[in-house]
């Protein structure tokens, strides 16, 4: 495209508020020789942006379409058709062995959005590392939110390379996140917690699981019946429940093309509770163990039943303080720090801290890595006995620490 066929220019715009601003537009001069004029976008403020701007723009006479590729491109085109179903770019990841879920997909789909919104007027080499990095400062997310924006972004580069636009990218740097790490329960609470009397529906039995093998709260929320080998005091945690109601095929930290899978071994007491809550229920194999209204328990109930049973058991402020602070509104709890009143943070993922704590004294890190689930070797098909079998061998000890864990007065009323 010669680069005299538009003219960059600017001049005077009133706003309805009646303020007066100055705007960069651009004009040609079509075949019947009438100069038309429009504008270059609210996002550009100087003339290079705005002679970076109509470089990307097709011949003023050319057929419509999407313009041609140049060195450089506006952050909205490139960004237009990615993370989309069927798209190169998602071709292009799933060759790469990246994840194309489709809740990854949509998920980076919102970040696009975010981005687009912001910078995609601009072009891409225009973007400066201080700009974008002030601009997260400024904004009151979390930290995860950020990276997770950061991430696009470099994604976003990435996919401009194949595109023909050689631009230099900033080193964009991770926002580090505030410690939120959960504090354990004491033996003594632990003991006043697990009283039946402090739990209503099943959930003094769905936090005992959480405790017996160190699940997460997704975990013990997709738990099905199949997933529990009683003859080898096993569980194959398989998958979780994410806040979309979804049941993954694989652990937190794997993926559909990656699945992360474990073996964890349940203690007698929490086995037998097990089987005859799914004598007593009729669960079927590939039913959910805990269910509430048909459905697997939520997210939300958990939480709020596992305050309850904090307050019942003394551990928590009672409920009469936490609705003075503001934390328990409309029969849930909305806030879940400082509910203890010495300071610390129990909250359910509390039951899982304590696990490794207590199973530690009996394993060494090592094997206890392979129960918890943060060993990638650690994948058992739990329909191949002779793998479980395999699975079991390689964590010496586990049985015995295991049949340690929980106090001998838990359970009682």
């Amino acid at each position: 495209m010669p680069k005299l066929e538009y003219h960059a220019f600017r001049k005077p715009k009133k706003l309805k508020s009646g303020k007066t601003v100055h705007r960069w537009y651009y004009y040609y001069v079509d075949p019947s020789g009438k100069k038309v004029q429009k504008s270059c976008g609210t996002d550009v403020k100087s003339r290079q942006a705005a002679e970076d701007y109509i470089r990307t723009l097709p011949p003023p006479n050319a057929p419509t379409g999407k313009p041609a590729m140049t060195a450089d491109m506006l952050v909205g085109e490139i960004a237009g058709d990615m993370f989309i179903p069927g798209s190169n770019h998602v071709n292009r990841r799933r060759q790469l062995k990246k994840s194309v879920s489709p809740e990854a997909l949509e998920n980076n789909r919102v970040f696009m959005r975010h981005i687009t919104e912001k910078w995609g007027q601009r072009m891409l080499r225009t973007l400066e590392l201080d700009e974008v990095m002030n601009y997260l400062f400024s904004e009151n997310r979390s930290a995860s939110w950020k990276n997770q924006y950061i991430y696009a972004l470099n994604e976003i580069y990435r996919e401009g390379q194949f595109l023909g636009c050689k631009v230099y990218k900033p080193d964009f740097p991770s926002i580090g996140k505030t410690p939120n790490k959960a504090d354990i329960f004491t033996q003594e609470e632990m003991e006043r917690f697990f009283r039946r009397g402090n739990f209503r529906h099943d959930f003094f039995l769905f936090f005992l699981c959480a405790l017996s093998g160190g699940m997460r709260l997704g975990e013990v929320r997709a738990l099905r019946a199949k997933q529990i080998v009683f003859e080898k005091k096993a569980v194959i945690v398989d998958g979780f429940i994410k806040k979309s109601g979804i049941r993954t095929a694989y652990n937190k930290c794997g993926s559909p093309e990656h699945p992360k899978l474990r073996v964890v071994l349940f203690p007698d007491y929490t086995l037998n509770l097990l089987s005859e809550h799914i004598r007593q229920n009729s669960i079927a194999p590939e039913g959910y163990v805990f269910t509430y209204g048909g459905q697997p328990i939520s997210s939300s109930m958990a939480k709020t039943n596992f305050v309850l049973a904090l307050i019942s058991a003394g551990i928590a402020h009672d409920k009469k303080t936490l609705v003075e602070k503001g934390y328990w509104k409309g029969g849930h709890i909305h806030i879940t720090k400082d509910l203890i009143p010495d300071g610390r943070r129990i909250v359910i993922h509390s039951l899982r801290y304590t696990y490794v704590t207590l199973m530690s004294r009996y394993m060494d890190a090592h094997n206890l890595l392979k129960l918890t689930g943060h060993n990638t070797a650690a994948m058992v098909d739990y329909y191949n006995r002779t793998n479980l079998d395999m699975a079991l061998a390689a964590i010496p000890d586990a049985f015995t620490a295991t049949s340690a864990l929980l106090p001998h007065s838990i359970g009682e009323t």
